[in-house]
Order: C-alpha cells, then structure tokens, then sequence
C-alpha cells in the first residue's frame, strides 16, 4: 500500500496532519485507564481513500457550486469494542467538526469511519468492493506495524450477482412497504408519522444501494449516532455521497 502523500497540496497535507493528531488524542482520552485485554486497545493503521487517493477531488467552497471534497478516512483497530462510534469516537468528530466551522483550523471536511482489522480483511476475503477499493487505491497515513492487509479475493460474477440480488430482495421490498406506510399516514392527515415513516423508507432505499452496488454499508453500524451515509466506493467509480448528519430522529427510533 502506497505511504507518499505527495500528490497533496502542502495545504491538505498539513491537514491532514492534525486531523490524525485529532484522531489520536481523542481516541486515547475515550480509552481512558482501560485494564486487562483493553489495555492492548489500539489503532493499527489509518488509510486515506476516496478522491484524495485517487486524484481529482473538488476543492470549491468558494464558489457558486461550492462543493469540497472530503478527506474519507478508514482507521482499523486491533479490538471490535474500539469500533464504538459513541464510546470512543464521538468526541473525535465533535472537534474535527468545531475546527472545521468554528476555529477554522480545518479547512477540509472529514469523513471517517472504524472498523476493526477482521472485519477488513473479513470484507477483503468476501470480496467486497469497497474493501477492494481501499486496498487498491488507499494511502496509508498511519501503520503501527509492517502488517499487510489480506489480499483481495473478488467475487465471481455469478457470485457477486447472487449476492446483489438477495440484498435487493431483502431491503427493497422493506423500502416500498414503509413508502406505502408513509403514504396511508398521509393521506390520514397524520403528517408527522408520514414524514418519519417517508425518512425511514428514504433510509431503506439509501441502505439498499450501497449493499447491492458496494456489499457494504456503514448505516446498522452507525444507526445510534445518527451518521447514516458515510462515502463509498461504487464499483464503477462514480461516487455515493453521504447524506447529512440529520439523522439523529431516525437513529433514536
């Protein structure tokens, strides 16, 4: 896996450099004075994947568009447990939020997200493709060790079309029947149960697309915290960009 960053404006890079410190500092405060195994508790590596990898991300917040790309971050750790998104990094997208559009010590948005090393090389074994991706594409900004992620086996055609059809049977389905559900509250003027049960229905939906197109999604991991649509890969290189972080009504159903 490629380690330069050197394709990056001096900008981005220095960055990047204190969204990693961010990252650190916050994770070791959650970890707190951990005793037995969790005293071993610790981050592996973090990989930059996306369009900062790849090249041509969109840096315009200036202008009529206004977009920015974000700095999409993979951090693996070595215990399930660390990958709490309330437990141990919660604080860590409160300060990289505030120094984003409070202090304005970032000037890149920052999208990451935590996954233990099995559950990687669990992904890279099944052939998923937005593992697949980030070990093809992704920049190691961190390693605590020489460790190498597993290889990749992709999947069969067959296979990958079997496997994208049972998730559209299962998740499909569950979107329409509660689009149905959003609709019959509607029309009996309950409209506040017909917006939730539409957003519901609009989460299905999104959940669906990333399992069919990517056999991965962050949103079951993620429903406590409200961040319901991290970026992903789709396997045609084109990008699912992620909802907003408005999601917390959902997320506390």
């Amino acid at each position: 896996m490629r380690t330069d960053i050197d394709h990056l404006p001096p900008a981005k890079q220095r960055d990047l450099e204190r969204v990693l410190q961010i990252l650190f500092e916050e994770f070791d405060d959650a970890r707190g004075n951990p005793t037995g195994d969790r005293r071993l508790g610790r981050i592996l590596k973090v990989i930059l994947y996306g369009s900062y990898a790849r090249g041509g991300w969109v840096d315009e917040p200036h202008t009529a568009k206004g977009y920015q790309s974000d700095f999409d971050l993979l951090v693996i750790v070595n215990q399930k447990e660390l990958t709490d998104r309330v437990a141990y990094w919660q604080r860590a997208e409160e300060r990289l939020m505030l120094e984003l559009g409070v202090t304005k010590t970032l000037r890149t948005p920052v999208n990451f997200i935590v996954h233990s090393l099995q559950e990687v090389n669990d992904g890279l074994a099944h052939g998923r493709y937005f593992f697949m991706d980030i070990a093809r594409d992704g920049i190691a900004l961190y390693q605590a060790d020489d460790t190498e992620l597993h290889q990749p086996k992709p999947k069969a055609p067959a296979q990958a079309l079997a496997l994208a059809h049972e998730y559209f049977e299962e998740w499909f389905p569950a979107s329409a029947g509660m689009l149905e559900t959003s609709k019959f509250s509607a029309q009996q003027g309950r409209l506040k149960d017909a917006a939730f049960l539409m957003h519901q229905a609009t989460e299905r939906l999104y959940h669906c697309v990333l399992l069919v197109l990517t056999f991965y999604t962050p949103l079951c991991r993620a429903r406590h915290n409200g961040v319901y649509a991290e970026r992903a890969t789709m396997p045609s290189g084109r990008r699912i960009t992620r909802f907003s972080w408005g999601f917390e009504v959902v997320g506390s159903a």
